[in-house]
């Protein structure tokens, strides 16, 4: 069985942005997702995230778009569990002098509690949790050559 990675949210979101450099590396990632060369999951912290910044920026009706298009890939979609929170909190407060943002500590538990070890992200602060191999999109090379 392939090793599954968590895709963060930003992964989504240039995927679905205005032209940037990360754009064209998202597409190709969520295309792998699509095709099943990628085993991917995503926690519901994912979907907040969503609904919440393109509710702030006014576009409400994209993030919740967004969130639909999010549940047609094959992901595996994890609940944030107690046990995630209270590890959660042990992550942000021993990190979050190195950067370590509340959301992705967040993610990185849940990681660790479903025993992921790979991150598709374009954040650097996952590069200081010694259990997290994180994957800038602009690096990413489909799982047949990883």
């Amino acid at each position: 069985m392939a090793e599954i990675t968590f895709l963060d949210v930003n992964v989504f979101m240039y995927s679905a942005g205005a032209p940037h450099p990360y754009k064209a590396p998202c597409v190709r990632i969520l295309s792998d997702v699509e095709t099943g060369v990628l085993a991917a999951a995503v926690n519901t912290e994912i979907f907040q995230e969503l609904l919440y910044r393109y509710s702030h920026i006014k576009l409400a009706n994209k993030g919740i778009q967004l969130c639909r298009d999010v549940l047609k890939y094959p992901v595996i979609v994890l609940p944030v569990i107690e046990a995630d929170i209270r590890l959660a909190i042990d992550l942000f407060e021993s990190h979050y002098p190195k950067g370590l943002k509340p959301r992705d500590a967040i993610h990185a538990a849940t990681m660790k509690n479903n025993g992921m070890t790979r991150i598709i992200s374009a954040d650097t602060d996952f590069d200081h949790l010694d259990f997290v191999t994180r994957i800038d999109p602009l690096t990413y090379q489909s799982p047949s050559i990883l």
